[in-house]
């Protein structure tokens, strides 16, 4: 006979127990609060995006609302970093200090919605504990670019909470706040799509809102599935939102030649969350991308299977198991491998919410495993310090690899190659002031795809810096065949051209650089350089005037020659 468990806490009790996941979460992170911004993606989200550097404006927020810009659309994303500037600075540490609030906040509130939902102590607490220290979460709080998964974490708990108080008193008014979550979230990161999904499990379980009986099953059914058709609706309406930005980007595509291919991919996903929710060793930035393995594949299959087959078995007796595992499956399937999204198949950060559908599933059943013994409260409480001591202890090793571009890179190369992590490793080393070891990486970059335009354009930098002209060309007229739409290509190939005392050239490609991308400030004062050397000095001063309009700093030294020269002339 099972022991009933602990009676349930007092409020009071319930705020400290908060309190304590949100200290012990900030804590944990802390220290990323003085990490640099990275080289992937941190410059177009933030320190390169005029609109954020630019702070709260109505103009900034018309942006948030209209851009596609780095295949988002995310106007609550946007308007929190516009938010971080104007009021905390345009400093990293002010980004990375608002993503640990929020994903803290995230956890806070998901812990009091589970404690409504569950009516369990413990299981709340282990749940909302791992969600809030497991190693995976790094990726989503650590990476400023990753500010939209904090954001709609924060909604869907939210949404989670006001929907446990919707459940026990339905009204419009309690309907409406759950809706307003849901909008949030979506305007937020497109993955907030399988909420409605999840609610629906939440009915059938711990909400038992169809009732246990089979009789009238179907007219009980219909009014909960009825109430979340706005949900279903407003999903159709953001995904055309999302999909045209991502075309704007070009960064979505079939992952696979065939229906075979793209659903072998998705089995080879699954089992790879699986592994890392409960082993999350060897963890990257880019995991190395490879073909699928039918062996895997094989070994995937038997095991989602046979996983859905047992939690299906137990469905009456532990209904939890199912409602997990299906929370953990559903949540994926935005990002699971039908398509590809840019380079890359998995992502740390995929997990992040639906991971808390297999915590749920295991800790339920701990605490009702626990129930059957006199200790049950010791056990809980020795099991959770152990498995959030586990997870906090793996998060602080795994955190330093997250405080500059080049700890990350070295740490992504350790697990395996990729292209896009050598590529960027030798933008940071370039930048750094190591040709030679950014050029042994753009040139491994290269090995793995010839054709990748960045990497023959950064590689073409390396030449110059190394006094290498000729070879800088080939490589620049390679990038544009690459991608005859590269601005920073003809950019660098004037460059090159200006270095070859070949002005009519150099300023023919800033030209084509300037016509892809008008509001660039360096092209005008590369052309304006060009224009001073063919003694065009008045073409000079237009172009480092509209360096200026642009924002950007033309180069002292060509200023003062370009008005000195223009002065000279009769």
């Amino acid at each position: 006979m099972e022991t009933p468990l602990p009676s349930w806490p007092e409020k009071k009790f319930l705020r400290l127990t908060a309190l304590l996941l949100a200290v012990v979460t900030f804590a944990l992170f802390s220290p990323a609060i003085g990490y640099e911004f990275l080289n992937y993606d941190d410059d177009l989200y933030v320190y390169n995006n005029a609109a954020v550097q630019a702070g709260l404006s109505p103009a900034g927020v018309a942006y948030a609302f209209t851009s596609r810009d780095v295949g988002t659309w995310a106007p609550l994303t946007w308007l929190s970093y516009q938010a971080d500037t104007t009021l905390l600075g345009a400093r990293a540490s002010s980004y990375h200090f608002t993503n640990i609030l929020l994903h803290t906040a995230a956890g806070v509130a998901l812990f009091f919605a589970l404690v409504l939902l569950l009516r369990r102590y413990w299981a709340s607490v282990l749940v909302a504990g791992i969600f809030l220290l497991h190693p995976l979460r790094t990726e989503s709080v650590v990476w400023i670019a990753e500010r939209k998964d904090v954001v709609f974490a924060l909604f869907w708990a939210l949404g989670l909470w006001a929907y446990a108080g919707y459940s026990r008193r339905s009204n419009a008014a309690r309907w409406a706040l759950v809706f307003l979550c849901f909008l949030g979230g979506m305007m937020s990161k497109f993955m907030m799509a399988t909420f409605p999904f999840v609610l629906l499990l939440l009915d059938f379980w711990p909400l038992n809102r169809a009732g246990e009986n089979a009789v009238n099953w179907r007219a009980r059914v219909w009014p909960l599935v009825r109430e979340k058709i706005p949900f279903f609706l407003a999903v159709g309406v953001f995904h055309r939102f999302t999909v045209s930005a991502l075309d704007t980007t070009e960064a979505l595509q079939v992952t696979g030649p065939d229906i075979g291919g793209r659903l072998a991919r998705v089995v080879e996903n699954y089992s790879f969350y699986l592994g890392k929710i409960f082993w999350p060793a060897a963890r990257s930035l880019l995991y190395p991308l490879h073909d699928v393995s039918l062996l895997a594949v094989a070994g995937g299959v038997v095991l989602l299977l046979g996983l859905t087959g047992i939690t299906m078995w137990q469905m009456r007796r532990q209904p939890w198991l199912l409602v997990g595992w299906l929370w953990f499956l559903g949540a994926l399937v935005p990002v699971i491998g039908f398509v590809q999204f840019g380079h890359f198949f998995v992502a740390d950060r995929y997990a992040y919410i639906p991971s808390v559908g297999l915590a749920l599933a295991l800790a339920v059943g701990l605490e009702h495993w626990a129930g059957r013994f006199s200790a049950s409260r010791k056990i809980m409480a020795a099991v959770t310090a152990v498995v959030l001591a586990g997870c906090a202890g793996a998060t602080h090793f795994d955190l330093p690899r997250w405080q500059n571009s080049l700890a990350l890179y070295d740490a992504a190369l350790a697990v395996g190659p990729h292209r896009t992590a050598y590529h960027n490793r030798g933008t940071t080393l370039l930048r750094l002031g190591q040709p030679a070891r950014a050029l042994a990486d753009f040139n491994a970059a290269l090995r793995l795809r010839p054709d990748y335009a960045s990497a023959l354009n950064n590689r073409a930098s390396v030449w110059m810096e190394l006094g290498n002209l000729d070879a800088a060309l080939a490589d620049c007229s390679a990038a544009l065949r690459a991608n005859p739409a590269f601005a920073d290509a003809f950019n660098n190939r004037g460059n090159v051209h200006s270095r070859r005392g070949e002005p009519e050239q150099a300023v023919a490609d800033y030209d084509r650089a300037i016509k892809l991308n008008p509001a660039a400030p360096l092209y005008y004062n590369n052309r304006a350089a060009a224009w001073f050397e063919q003694k065009q000095f008045a073409r000079a001063q237009a172009d480092l005037q509209r360096c200026r309009e642009l924002g950007g700093q033309p180069h002292p030294g060509l200023v003062a020659a370009v008005a000195a020269a223009a002065q000279a002339q009769p």
